[in-house]
This record gives structure tokens, sequence and C-alpha cells, in this order.
């Protein structure tokens, strides 16, 4: 007796993709070797009971653990998936995404991307970007995993990261915001640097103290990652002499404010961290090479530092 019913156990999702011209055989196997079904007799007879040697269309299907009669009635259904899931990593600017895109074969240049993600075509839909609406999205592209139409454009994209921001940055969160007399735009500032400078919940909160502390006194902020985000270079490499001495915003060992732009589009962590700081009596912090966080009260401390885990 064939066993139509039972299901091989899985954990979410499986993408299965059907190649044009592959043969029910083939097919068949490929459902084996992802471990999708149990038995190739009892499939391919079955598909064969039903005469749907002919129906099993090709493309990609999303598949969930269901039975062998299940996943016989998707494929000969012709329910294929038209869509594809994109993964926005945290930290990564504007620029990441963009060749992201390209390498997904959603566009072919990554400046159809840049050149649309300006605030300014986006404000008639989102309200919350009028009072920046002559930046680029930097710091609002929020970083997640989305389910999109494989044939979508650069602008449905844009529009579900923007949606997905407008619900993950709360009321209460906006309310705390303007209650420290701040703004969206300074938070996603500090949110940018503190994702890129350190890799904790915790030492995020701190980190965020140390800054926000320091621009409270006008003491620069002296943040390696904003100056790199204009340089083009990777955060474990050590910026030169000549590198500190480029006259920029974004230059915070030579300005004593917040750099013009996000430098990159900070996760929910770097975000609640830049609103919720932790207080300390720290003033100074460093990340090793393994990217651990070191702390200080005072310069001699962080020198100390510097030269324990920097040299």
């Amino acid at each position: 007796m064939f066993d139509l019913k039972s299901k091989v156990e899985f954990d979410g999702e499986k993408e299965f993709v059907i190649i044009p011209g592959e043969s029910v055989g083939e097919i068949t196997l490929n459902l084996i070797e992802q471990e999708i079904i149990h038995s190739e007799f009892t499939f391919k007879f079955y598909v064969w009971l039903k005469g749907w040697q002919s129906s099993i269309q090709a493309g990609s299907y999303i598949l969930t653990p269901m039975s062998i009669a299940d996943v016989a009635k998707t494929l000969a259904g012709g329910k294929v998936d038209n869509e594809i899931s994109l993964k926005f990593i945290e930290g990564w600017a504007m620029k990441d995404m963009a060749e992201y895109l390209v390498e997904e074969e959603i566009i072919d240049d990554p400046d159809i991307f840049l050149n649309t993600a300006k605030a300014e075509n986006f404000t008639d839909e989102f309200k919350f970007l009028e009072e920046v609406s002559t930046r680029p999205l930097e710091g609002f592209l929020f970083p997640d995993t989305y389910r999109v139409f494989k044939d979508s454009s650069v602008v449905d994209i844009i529009s579900k990261q923007l949606e997905n921001f407008d619900q993950k940055v709360s009321s209460a969160m906006r309310t705390e915001i303007r209650a420290q007399g701040k703004n969206v735009y300074e938070v996603l500032i500090m949110a940018s640097i503190i994702e890129a400078e350190v890799q904790t919940d915790e030492d995020r909160k701190l980190v965020s103290g140390v800054l926000w502390k320091r621009l409270d006194v006008g003491m620069p902020l002296q943040v390696d990652s904003s100056l790199k985000y204009i340089i083009g270079k990777q955060n474990r490499n050590a910026l030169t002499f000549e590198e500190l001495e480029i006259d920029s915003e974004y230059n915070t060992y030579k300005y004593r404010d917040l750099p013009p732009t996000p430098i990159n589009n900070p996760g929910d962590s770097a975000i609640r961290a830049a609103i919720y700081p932790k207080s300390s009596d720290y003033w100074f912090y460093l990340s090793d090479k393994e990217g651990n966080t070191h702390f200080a009260e005072d310069k001699a401390g962080h020198d100390s530092n510097v030269n324990k885990y920097l040299r």
C-alpha cells in the first residue's frame, strides 16, 4: 500500500526549482535529494496514476512539509512561486545594497538603485521624509529579509524598506526622541555610527552614552567609521595620518558634531541603543581586532587600552 499522506519534516520552507525540460524521473530524484519526499516510487506512481506527467511545470516553488500527494498536486497545478527573498544586512550602506541587487540580477547597474534612493522621490508616500527631502535615504532603508516579486522595481523594494522602517521605529520611540530634544535623523546618524563601531547590544548602549555625552560637552566624537564611509575603507583597517587630516564633515576628529548623514542603514539594536543610551563614567572606548569593546574613564586608561589591545 502506498503511503501518500505522511510528510518529510523540515523546518520552515524550501525553494524547489524545476528547470525546463526536466523529466518526471529527474524531478523525483531532486525531490528526494532535497528531502522533500521520502519515496521515489510512490511519487512517480502517483503522478502516473493521475496522468500528470505532462502537467508538471517548470519554475520556482516554495514548499512546506506536505504529503507526497500534495507535493505532486502543487507541482502539477503550476503553483509557481513568483517571489524571491532579498536579505539586506544590518550596517550595509546604500552602495552595498545596490551591489547586492546587481548580484541578485534585480538591476544591472548599481546607479539605478543609488539614483532612486533619494528622499525626494518618496516624500508623497512617506511623510516622515519631508524634513530630509534633500537627502539620500541612507539610514532609512531598514535591513531585513523581504519577499518581493521577481519583476519588482527598485521603487517597490525601497518602498518595502521604508514601510518596515516606519513600523519598526514606533510612536513611543519617536516620542522619546522628541522628549530628548532630538530628531529622528540625528538618532539615525548616531545609530549608524553605533552599528559600525560595536557589535553587542550592551556595548552599543554604553557607546551610545559615551558619544551623546561627548556631543553635549562639545568634544569631538573621534570615530573612525564616519571617515571610512567616505573613503571606502574597511572597518578593521586603521586610518593613516594622512587620512585623519582629510577636511570633511565626516571627519569627526576635525569636526565637533555628528556627520551630515547616516553612514549605513542600522538595524533595530543600534537604533534602540541610540534612543536609549546607558549612562556610565566612561569617556573613551575602542574595539580590538576581534571586535571586543574596551572602555576607559580617562585618556590615560584609553592609552593603556590602545597599547594593550591594538599594538
